[in-house]
Protein backbone atom coordinates (compact mmCIF):
# COMPACT_ATOMS: atom_id res chain seq x y z
CA UNK A 1 0.00 0.00 0.00
CA UNK A 2 1.86 3.22 -1.30
CA UNK A 3 2.15 5.91 1.92
CA UNK A 4 -0.79 8.68 2.83
CA UNK A 5 -1.65 11.07 5.17
CA UNK A 6 -4.66 10.99 6.94
CA UNK A 7 -5.90 13.34 9.77
CA UNK A 8 -7.26 11.61 12.78
CA UNK A 9 -8.39 12.75 16.19
CA UNK A 10 -6.95 11.93 19.21
CA UNK A 11 -9.98 9.45 20.23
CA UNK A 12 -9.01 7.23 17.40
CA UNK A 13 -4.94 6.93 18.37
CA UNK A 14 -6.10 6.51 21.63
CA UNK A 15 -8.40 3.35 20.64
CA UNK A 16 -5.26 1.86 17.88
CA UNK A 17 -2.23 2.69 20.40
CA UNK A 18 1.21 3.05 19.51
CA UNK A 19 2.36 2.01 15.84
CA UNK A 20 5.96 1.55 14.17
CA UNK A 21 4.65 1.82 10.72
CA UNK A 22 3.50 5.51 11.07
CA UNK A 23 4.92 8.80 11.54
CA UNK A 24 2.86 10.41 14.23
CA UNK A 25 2.45 14.57 14.31
CA UNK A 26 0.37 16.12 16.80
CA UNK A 27 -1.48 19.12 15.18
CA UNK A 28 -2.25 21.51 17.87
CA UNK A 29 -4.56 24.08 15.84
CA UNK A 30 -7.06 26.21 16.62
CA UNK A 31 -10.70 24.94 15.99
CA UNK A 32 -12.57 27.04 17.92
CA UNK A 33 -11.42 30.34 20.20
CA UNK A 34 -10.30 33.27 18.98
CA UNK A 35 -7.99 31.82 16.51
CA UNK A 36 -10.31 29.94 15.32
CA UNK A 37 -11.08 31.64 12.17
CA UNK A 38 -7.30 30.59 10.85
CA UNK A 39 -8.38 27.15 11.66
CA UNK A 40 -9.51 25.19 8.55
CA UNK A 41 -6.31 27.40 6.53
CA UNK A 42 -4.01 26.05 9.12
CA UNK A 43 -5.21 22.25 8.92
CA UNK A 44 -5.29 22.67 5.20
CA UNK A 45 -1.71 23.84 4.88
CA UNK A 46 -0.56 20.85 7.60
CA UNK A 47 -2.02 18.27 5.07
CA UNK A 48 -0.57 20.07 1.93
CA UNK A 49 3.36 19.64 3.87
CA UNK A 50 2.89 16.54 5.37
CA UNK A 51 1.60 15.04 1.91
CA UNK A 52 4.67 16.38 0.39
CA UNK A 53 7.19 15.27 3.24
CA UNK A 54 5.51 12.13 2.53
CA UNK A 55 6.29 11.87 -1.39
CA UNK A 56 9.98 12.87 -0.17
CA UNK A 57 10.81 10.04 2.44
CA UNK A 58 8.06 7.16 1.39
CA UNK A 59 6.36 7.46 5.01
CA UNK A 60 2.89 7.33 6.04
CA UNK A 61 2.13 10.31 8.31
CA UNK A 62 -1.21 10.84 10.63
CA UNK A 63 -1.92 14.27 11.72
CA UNK A 64 -3.53 13.51 14.84
CA UNK A 65 -5.57 16.76 15.41
CA UNK A 66 -5.86 18.74 18.92
CA UNK A 67 -8.17 21.51 19.26
CA UNK A 68 -5.97 24.55 20.30
CA UNK A 69 -8.38 26.88 20.40
CA UNK A 70 -10.03 25.32 24.32
CA UNK A 71 -8.92 26.73 27.51
CA UNK A 72 -5.19 25.88 28.05
CA UNK A 73 -5.06 23.07 30.72
CA UNK A 74 -7.72 20.98 28.99
CA UNK A 75 -5.32 21.15 25.41
CA UNK A 76 -2.34 20.68 28.01
CA UNK A 77 -4.08 17.83 29.45
CA UNK A 78 -4.91 16.10 26.27
CA UNK A 79 -1.43 16.76 24.60
CA UNK A 80 0.01 14.98 27.46
CA UNK A 81 -1.83 11.60 27.37
CA UNK A 82 -1.26 11.50 23.66
CA UNK A 83 2.42 11.76 24.64
CA UNK A 84 2.77 9.56 27.94
CA UNK A 85 1.33 7.01 25.98
CA UNK A 86 3.58 7.07 23.27
CA UNK A 87 1.18 8.51 20.52
CA UNK A 88 2.82 10.95 19.15
CA UNK A 89 6.32 11.68 17.95
CA UNK A 90 6.14 15.13 18.16
CA UNK A 91 3.95 18.02 18.19
CA UNK A 92 3.19 20.86 15.84
CA UNK A 93 1.49 24.01 17.33
CA UNK A 94 -0.05 26.64 15.70
CA UNK A 95 -2.30 28.96 18.46
CA UNK A 96 -1.65 31.39 21.31
CA UNK A 97 1.24 31.46 23.71
CA UNK A 98 -0.97 30.68 26.76
CA UNK A 99 -1.55 27.39 25.40
CA UNK A 100 1.96 26.79 24.41
CA UNK A 101 3.03 27.69 27.84
CA UNK A 102 0.83 25.10 29.39
CA UNK A 103 1.92 22.61 26.87
CA UNK A 104 5.77 22.74 27.23
CA UNK A 105 5.01 22.43 30.86
CA UNK A 106 2.99 18.99 30.59
CA UNK A 107 5.24 17.67 28.11
CA UNK A 108 8.33 18.39 29.50
CA UNK A 109 10.84 18.08 26.51
CA UNK A 110 9.70 14.13 26.45
CA UNK A 111 8.97 14.70 22.10
CA UNK A 112 10.07 17.54 19.79
CA UNK A 113 7.54 20.72 19.95
CA UNK A 114 7.64 23.30 16.90
CA UNK A 115 5.84 26.51 17.62
CA UNK A 116 5.26 28.45 14.57
CA UNK A 117 3.47 31.61 15.32
CA UNK A 118 5.45 35.00 16.63
CA UNK A 119 6.42 34.39 20.32
CA UNK A 120 7.50 35.65 23.57
CA UNK A 121 11.16 34.49 24.48
CA UNK A 122 14.40 34.73 23.01
CA UNK A 123 15.63 30.67 23.58
CA UNK A 124 13.23 27.98 23.69
CA UNK A 125 13.31 24.62 25.90
CA UNK A 126 15.45 22.02 24.35
CA UNK A 127 12.45 20.33 23.78
CA UNK A 128 11.00 23.23 22.07
CA UNK A 129 11.42 25.21 18.21
CA UNK A 130 10.09 28.44 17.85
CA UNK A 131 10.00 29.17 14.13
CA UNK A 132 8.20 33.10 14.56
CA UNK A 133 10.06 36.15 15.93
CA UNK A 134 10.49 37.33 19.23
CA UNK A 135 8.36 40.79 19.92
CA UNK A 136 11.43 42.92 18.71
CA UNK A 137 12.23 41.46 15.49
CA UNK A 138 7.94 41.54 14.91
CA UNK A 139 8.79 45.16 15.99
CA UNK A 140 11.09 47.37 15.44
CA UNK A 141 11.70 47.88 11.66
CA UNK A 142 7.48 48.45 11.25
CA UNK A 143 7.64 50.88 13.56
CA UNK A 144 10.51 52.80 12.39
CA UNK A 145 9.18 52.92 9.43
CA UNK A 146 6.42 54.05 10.17
CA UNK A 147 8.27 56.99 12.62
CA UNK A 148 10.10 57.95 9.37
CA UNK A 149 7.55 57.88 6.61
CA UNK A 150 4.11 58.35 8.63
CA UNK A 151 5.50 61.09 11.05
CA UNK A 152 4.11 58.88 14.34
CA UNK A 153 5.27 59.61 17.48
CA UNK A 154 2.33 58.90 19.89
CA UNK A 155 1.59 55.57 20.97
CA UNK A 156 -1.57 53.54 22.04
CA UNK A 157 -0.53 50.01 23.21
CA UNK A 158 -3.87 47.68 23.29
CA UNK A 159 -3.54 43.75 23.22
CA UNK A 160 -5.25 40.88 25.15
CA UNK A 161 -4.27 40.46 28.78
CA UNK A 162 -1.95 36.84 28.52
CA UNK A 163 1.55 36.24 28.12
CA UNK A 164 2.46 36.88 24.40
CA UNK A 165 0.39 40.82 24.08
CA UNK A 166 2.42 41.49 27.49
CA UNK A 167 5.77 41.00 26.29
CA UNK A 168 4.90 42.55 22.78
CA UNK A 169 4.06 45.43 25.10
CA UNK A 170 7.47 45.64 26.68
CA UNK A 171 9.52 45.05 23.92
CA UNK A 172 7.16 47.98 21.95
CA UNK A 173 7.92 50.34 24.70
CA UNK A 174 11.96 49.35 24.28
CA UNK A 175 11.46 50.42 20.37
CA UNK A 176 9.88 53.34 21.13
CA UNK A 177 11.96 54.12 23.50
CA UNK A 178 14.70 54.40 21.47
CA UNK A 179 13.41 55.38 18.22
CA UNK A 180 11.91 58.74 20.33
CA UNK A 181 9.05 57.93 20.10
CA UNK A 182 6.35 58.26 23.41
CA UNK A 183 3.79 55.58 24.69
CA UNK A 184 0.55 57.63 26.01
CA UNK A 185 -1.64 54.62 26.70
CA UNK A 186 -0.53 50.94 27.28
CA UNK A 187 -4.17 49.09 27.38
CA UNK A 188 -4.88 45.18 28.08
CA UNK A 189 -7.81 43.85 27.81
CA UNK A 190 -9.26 40.18 28.51
CA UNK A 191 -9.71 37.90 26.14
CA UNK A 192 -12.88 38.06 24.83
CA UNK A 193 -13.90 41.31 25.99
CA UNK A 194 -13.08 44.02 23.65
CA UNK A 195 -15.08 47.70 24.08
CA UNK A 196 -14.11 49.37 20.95
CA UNK A 197 -15.98 52.77 21.45
CA UNK A 198 -14.36 52.64 25.53
CA UNK A 199 -10.52 51.87 23.81
CA UNK A 200 -10.86 54.29 20.95
CA UNK A 201 -12.29 57.06 22.91
CA UNK A 202 -9.51 56.70 25.44
CA UNK A 203 -7.02 56.80 22.75
CA UNK A 204 -8.35 59.80 21.45
CA UNK A 205 -8.45 61.46 24.89
CA UNK A 206 -4.66 60.50 25.07
CA UNK A 207 -4.32 62.11 21.85
CA UNK A 208 -2.57 59.17 20.08
CA UNK A 209 -2.02 59.49 16.68
CA UNK A 210 -0.83 55.68 16.20
CA UNK A 211 -1.72 52.60 17.96
CA UNK A 212 -0.26 49.17 18.25
CA UNK A 213 -2.56 46.65 18.51
CA UNK A 214 -1.39 42.80 19.65
CA UNK A 215 -5.51 41.53 20.12
CA UNK A 216 -5.71 38.24 18.72
CA UNK A 217 -8.30 36.48 16.34
CA UNK A 218 -11.59 37.15 17.09
CA UNK A 219 -11.03 40.16 19.32
CA UNK A 220 -8.98 41.87 16.46
CA UNK A 221 -11.15 41.13 14.15
CA UNK A 222 -14.34 42.83 16.22
CA UNK A 223 -11.74 46.17 16.96
CA UNK A 224 -11.07 46.99 13.63
CA UNK A 225 -14.70 46.63 12.41
CA UNK A 226 -15.66 48.73 15.26
CA UNK A 227 -13.34 51.27 14.40
CA UNK A 228 -14.40 51.87 11.17
CA UNK A 229 -18.20 51.21 12.13
CA UNK A 230 -17.25 54.23 14.73
CA UNK A 231 -15.79 56.05 11.36
CA UNK A 232 -12.30 56.43 13.95
CA UNK A 233 -10.30 54.61 11.02
CA UNK A 234 -8.63 57.48 9.52
CA UNK A 235 -8.32 58.74 13.50
CA UNK A 236 -5.11 56.37 14.20
CA UNK A 237 -2.33 54.52 12.18
CA UNK A 238 -2.57 51.20 13.02
CA UNK A 239 0.08 48.72 13.48
CA UNK A 240 -1.09 44.85 13.87
CA UNK A 241 1.37 41.62 15.33
CA UNK A 242 -1.54 39.41 14.48
CA UNK A 243 -3.40 40.16 11.33
CA UNK A 244 -3.59 38.14 8.10
CA UNK A 245 -6.01 38.07 4.89
CA UNK A 246 -8.04 35.94 6.91
CA UNK A 247 -8.92 38.27 9.77
CA UNK A 248 -8.82 41.14 7.77
CA UNK A 249 -11.98 39.33 5.14
CA UNK A 250 -13.72 38.63 8.28
CA UNK A 251 -13.20 42.44 9.55
CA UNK A 252 -14.51 43.65 6.64
CA UNK A 253 -11.32 44.88 4.88
CA UNK A 254 -10.27 48.69 5.42
CA UNK A 255 -10.08 51.15 2.35
CA UNK A 256 -8.74 53.87 5.60
CA UNK A 257 -4.74 53.79 4.04
CA UNK A 258 -3.99 53.58 7.89
CA UNK A 259 -4.32 49.73 8.77
CA UNK A 260 -0.61 48.27 8.98
CA UNK A 261 0.37 44.65 9.65
CA UNK A 262 3.38 43.26 10.57
CA UNK A 263 3.65 39.48 10.00
CA UNK A 264 5.99 36.88 8.65
CA UNK A 265 4.28 36.41 5.21
CA UNK A 266 1.15 37.89 3.22
CA UNK A 267 -0.56 36.54 0.01
CA UNK A 268 0.40 39.02 -1.97
CA UNK A 269 4.34 38.79 -1.31
CA UNK A 270 5.78 38.09 -4.51
CA UNK A 271 8.90 35.73 -4.01
CA UNK A 272 9.60 31.95 -5.72
CA UNK A 273 9.05 30.33 -2.41
CA UNK A 274 6.10 32.12 -1.52
CA UNK A 275 4.73 31.52 -5.02
CA UNK A 276 5.14 28.19 -4.93
CA UNK A 277 3.02 27.30 -2.03
CA UNK A 278 0.53 29.30 -2.99
CA UNK A 279 0.17 27.33 -6.37
CA UNK A 280 0.51 23.83 -4.93
CA UNK A 281 -1.75 25.17 -2.36
CA UNK A 282 -4.17 25.66 -4.99
CA UNK A 283 -3.72 22.93 -7.19
CA UNK A 284 -4.48 20.88 -4.05
CA UNK A 285 -7.41 22.39 -2.26
CA UNK A 286 -9.13 24.87 -5.16
CA UNK A 287 -9.88 28.17 -5.55
CA UNK A 288 -12.59 28.11 -2.98
CA UNK A 289 -10.47 26.87 -0.11
CA UNK A 290 -9.95 30.01 2.94
CA UNK A 291 -6.93 31.78 2.38
CA UNK A 292 -3.55 30.60 3.63
CA UNK A 293 -2.68 33.06 5.55
CA UNK A 294 0.63 33.95 7.32
CA UNK A 295 -0.54 31.72 10.57
CA UNK A 296 -1.32 29.23 8.49
CA UNK A 297 1.74 29.39 5.68
CA UNK A 298 3.93 29.09 9.18
CA UNK A 299 2.26 25.53 10.05
CA UNK A 300 2.97 24.44 6.87
CA UNK A 301 6.72 25.17 7.49
CA UNK A 302 6.20 23.68 10.96
CA UNK A 303 4.91 20.28 9.46
CA UNK A 304 7.77 20.15 7.16
CA UNK A 305 10.67 21.06 9.92
CA UNK A 306 8.84 18.59 12.28
CA UNK A 307 8.46 15.45 9.93
CA UNK A 308 12.46 16.26 9.07
CA UNK A 309 13.51 16.47 12.37
CA UNK A 310 11.91 13.10 12.78
CA UNK A 311 13.16 11.09 10.04
CA UNK A 312 16.86 12.49 10.53
CA UNK A 313 17.13 10.10 13.53
CA UNK A 314 18.97 13.00 15.04
CA UNK A 315 17.01 12.99 18.16
CA UNK A 316 18.18 10.25 19.94
CA UNK A 317 21.70 11.72 20.23
CA UNK A 318 20.27 15.69 20.10
CA UNK A 319 18.08 17.87 21.66
CA UNK A 320 14.90 19.62 19.44
CA UNK A 321 16.43 22.66 18.95
CA UNK A 322 19.57 21.20 17.91
CA UNK A 323 18.61 19.05 15.39
CA UNK A 324 16.77 21.97 14.28
CA UNK A 325 19.42 24.31 13.90
CA UNK A 326 21.23 21.79 12.14
CA UNK A 327 18.79 21.44 9.19
CA UNK A 328 18.05 25.28 9.34
CA UNK A 329 21.70 25.47 8.46
CA UNK A 330 21.70 22.74 5.87
CA UNK A 331 19.89 24.14 3.65
CA UNK A 332 21.23 22.66 0.02
CA UNK A 333 19.86 19.01 1.71
CA UNK A 334 19.13 17.77 -1.68
CA UNK A 335 15.90 15.55 -0.71
CA UNK A 336 14.45 19.56 0.57
CA UNK A 337 15.64 21.30 -2.49
CA UNK A 338 14.18 18.83 -4.84
CA UNK A 339 10.56 19.30 -3.50
CA UNK A 340 11.43 23.29 -3.26
CA UNK A 341 11.11 23.11 0.93
CA UNK A 342 13.28 25.97 2.64
CA UNK A 343 13.96 25.49 6.24
CA UNK A 344 15.42 28.71 6.58
CA UNK A 345 13.89 31.27 9.20
CA UNK A 346 11.87 34.02 7.10
CA UNK A 347 12.37 37.50 7.73
CA UNK A 348 9.35 40.00 8.77
CA UNK A 349 7.47 41.80 6.52
CA UNK A 350 5.05 44.60 6.71
CA UNK A 351 1.90 45.32 4.81
CA UNK A 352 -0.96 47.90 4.42
CA UNK A 353 -4.88 47.07 4.07
CA UNK A 354 -6.55 47.70 1.02
CA UNK A 355 -10.34 46.56 1.00
CA UNK A 356 -9.29 42.79 1.53
CA UNK A 357 -5.95 42.30 0.67
CA UNK A 358 -2.90 43.18 2.37
CA UNK A 359 -0.43 45.16 -0.04
CA UNK A 360 3.54 44.38 1.18
CA UNK A 361 5.43 47.62 1.83
CA UNK A 362 8.18 46.97 -0.04
CA UNK A 363 10.64 49.81 1.35
CA UNK A 364 10.31 48.30 4.86
CA UNK A 365 14.16 47.90 4.98
CA UNK A 366 14.93 51.36 3.91
CA UNK A 367 14.69 52.94 7.12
Amino acid sequence: MAPQVRVVLSSEVFLCGPTQQTLRLGLLAPLSGLMGVAGPAIINCAVLAAEEACRASGTTIDLVLVDAGRAPEDVAREVDLLVGAGLVDGLVGTHTSNIRVAVEARVNNRVPYVFTPPHEFGRASAGSVFLGSDPAEHLRQPIAWLAKHRRVERWALIGNDYVWPRQVHAAATRVLRDLQQRVVMDRLVPMGHVDVAELVAAAQRARADAILVSLVGRDGIEFHRGVTELDANTAFVRLCTALDESCLVAAGGDSSGELYTAMPTFLLQDDDRHRRLLESYVARFGLTAPLPGSYAEGCYDGVHLLAAMCESGLLTTNTATQVAERLFSDANRSDFAQAGIDLRRRPMSMARASGTDLEVVRTLRQV
